[in-house]
């Protein structure tokens, strides 16, 4: 069953593209501001994020971190069904956030409990009243995420590893606050330039610079909720400008830094 309920920061879809367009722009590399699952019904695609690409099977789930740059590959028109949830990890209790980001990138769920409570979304949404399947839903994705973060057995390994970026990106994320430039990156690497915004573009479509301000972004939401001030969370990664720091952070989510904290 096809539904689409979205609140605030909640997103539950689940579609049925029956002739899917292989260029649709949907499809193509982007990254969201949110944690997302996606449940992979049927299809004939590949999954590609970071340095990695996997290729999907039913009953596959995808994790996509915030900020995450990742596309899904669609290698034929054959109908393609998928089940999406999409939230706020500060929306969600601390005990079970503290997990999330040490989830994986894609686990075999078929005919486990996660998948039957996957399932479960299309009962309750033909089921429950209109105004409880909001709340009907976030409970399930309460659930979903236990599953999901006890569930280290069904973590699926990539089929194709781009070993030359493995420590592009690992850099970045380890050294995220200091990069100022690609020059930082190359001679930490003992690369050349050109050698790090080929490897760098053999995989992203998103030019290497755009890539780490979007993570740096995405790490100055998670410190600003935490109660950081957004004036020391831009020096802390080190934003030369506040303007420059505001400009990205509204442009990523539409808000100024500076809004109220969350608990």
């Amino acid at each position: 069953m096809e539904f689409d309920v979205r609140s605030g920061n909640y997103t539950f879809k689940h579609t049925l593209t029956q002739k899917p367009d292989l260029n649709e722009e949907r499809f193509k590399e982007h990254y969201h501001v949110l944690y997302e699952l996606l449940y992979f019904i049927k299809g004939d695609a590949s999954f590609r994020v970071r340095n990695t690409q996997y290729s999907l099977k039913s009953g596959d789930l995808i994790v996509v971190q915030p900020g995450e740059h990742h596309n899904i590959i669609l290698n034929s028109q054959t109908p393609y069904e998928r089940m999406v949830l999409r939230f706020d990890p500060f929306d969600i209790h601390p005990h079970t956030r503290r997990f999330l980001s040490k989830l994986d990138d894609v686990y075999f769920i078929q005919n486990t409990p996660l998948s039957a409570e996957l399932s479960h979304l299309d009962s309750h949404y033909s089921s429950v009243r209109n105004d409880m399947i909001l709340s009907t839903f976030i409970s399930s994705l309460n659930i979903i995420l236990a599953y999901l973060i006890s569930s280290d057995e069904l973590i699926q390994q990539a089929d194709l590893v781009n070993e030359e970026l493995m420590p592009i990106i690992d850099y970045i994320s380890n050294h995220l606050t200091e990069i100022q430039s690609v020059d930082d990156i190359a001679k930490a690497l003992h690369l050349s330039k050109s050698s790090v915004y080929k490897i760098f573009h053999e995989q992203f479509d998103t030019p290497i610079m755009s890539y780490v301000r979007t993570q740096k972004i995405m790490l100055a939401k998670t410190m600003i909720n935490e109660g950081i001030p957004a004036t020391e969370v831009s020096l802390r990664l080190g934003f030369n400008h506040y303007s420059s720091f505001y400009r990205d952070y509204y442009k990523i989510f539409n808000e100024s830094p500076s809004g109220k904290n969350r608990e």
